[in-house]
């Protein structure tokens, strides 16, 4: 840019002329300046004030009490690159031994409650603090350790009842809280935005993620992620570390997910979708051109274990999913959400790219 410099004696030798003209040059005036611009965007909100108090009465901190860990497990920096959000350790005053401190929320009015599994998994008990102060032993329903999904219950004289919103209407940029407990300090919050609605790593194939660059810390596993109007809208549940770097990016598993693998806890059957068995993660621009596509559409699949129904399927390694059941597979995130709803193996068929061309994989017995 161009920037000219008038010296003060050229200034006032300008303002002599001007006076100089005749009068009919006399109504001259500067010419308008631009006025501010405006931005067109809808503002955010002034505070998240009653976003949480909407939200707050829902979120409770849980600890699991005699819980015997090694303590280099709960060092964020120590684990791998997508990792679980560690759970804070403090001594629990009756026994001495280390007791994890997490986060949840309540699914229902009835008391149940969902948390990080690895917030609850091999402790003696569990303990419930309600918004209220209020303190309840809580009873494990069941556990989705694949998933890091607990179900608890407790016993509620009055019921709390949660507000649930649509992680589907989340995009990048939107304004999201999270409430938990990090390092026992309670009903805390911390914003921030969403940096992308559907993440999905290869070390979670049962799940997908919400990503927002929100300050996670140990104690807030298990919490609720909540939107503007104070809705849940996820489950906090990773954190991404690395050696290089600062962390700064929180995974929360989206609230539809989160309430179908409750209700699925709480029916008393476990799992009831089956599991393929194969390991897959998006598909690197590169590795498409060089397998001969021009769109990175689709999922990789990185490994199959021996004995799965992938195997039996015919997956291999390598292959790119492109379709399921005759439904597209835009990458690994929608592979996700389509074997999330898979009930049925017999009849299933998948669609790969491989070697060059398109193929049909078919349940043994299935029609193509």
């Amino acid at each position: 840019m161009v920037v000219s410099l008038w010296p003060l004696a050229s200034r006032a030798w300008l303002a002599a002329a001007f006076a100089s003209m005749p009068a009919a040059c006399a109504t001259w005036q500067p010419a308008p300046q631009p006025s501010a611009v405006v931005s067109l965007a809808a503002p955010g909100p002034a505070d998240f004030a009653e976003a949480v108090n909407r939200g707050v009465h829902a979120a409770v901190g849980v600890y699991g009490v005699g819980k015997k860990l090694n303590l280099a497990d709960a060092d964020p920096v120590s684990r791998p690159a997508i990792g679980m959000a560690p759970e804070q350790l403090q001594p629990d005053p009756g026994t001495g031994d280390p007791a994890s401190i997490g986060s949840g929320f309540f699914v229902d009015a009835q008391g149940y409650l969902v948390t990080a599994a690895h917030v609850v998994t091999s402790v003696q008990s569990i303990v419930v603090k309600l918004a209220d102060q209020r303190v309840l032993a809580a009873q494990l329903v069941g556990v989705d350790e694949d998933a890091d999904i607990a179900l608890l219950k407790v016993p509620l004289a009055e019921p709390i009842v949660p507000r649930f919103g649509s992680s589907l209407s989340l995009s990048p940029g939107d304004w999201v809280l999270a409430l938990g407990e990090p390092y026992g300090l309670e009903r805390t919050v911390v914003a921030g935005i969403v940096g992308g609605a559907r993440r999905h790593f290869i070390e979670d194939s049962d799940v997908l993620f919400i990503q927002a660059d929100l300050a996670l810390n140990p104690g807030n596993s298990g919490g609720p992620l909540l939107d503007t109007s104070g809705a849940i809208v996820g489950m906090n549940s990773r954190i991404v570390v690395g050696g290089i770097g600062a962390p700064g990016v929180a995974l929360a598993i989206p609230i539809e997910i989160v309430l179908q693998l409750a209700a699925e806890l709480r029916s008393g059957g476990g799992r009831q979708r089956p599991r393929l068995g194969a390991a897959f993660e998006d598909v690197p621009p590169q590795l498409a051109l060089a397998a001969g596509r021009h769109y990175s559409s689709g999922a990789l699949v990185k490994a199959v274990s021996p004995g799965s129904l992938a195997e039996r399927l015919g997956l291999k390694a390598g292959d790119i999913v492109v379709g399921m059941n005759r439904l597209p597979v835009g990458d690994s995130a929608e592979l996700v959400r389509l074997l999330l709803a898979w009930r049925s193996v017999p009849g299933t068929v998948m669609t790969v790219y491989r070697e060059g061309g398109y193929r049909q994989l078919a349940w043994p017995g299935s029609p193509h």
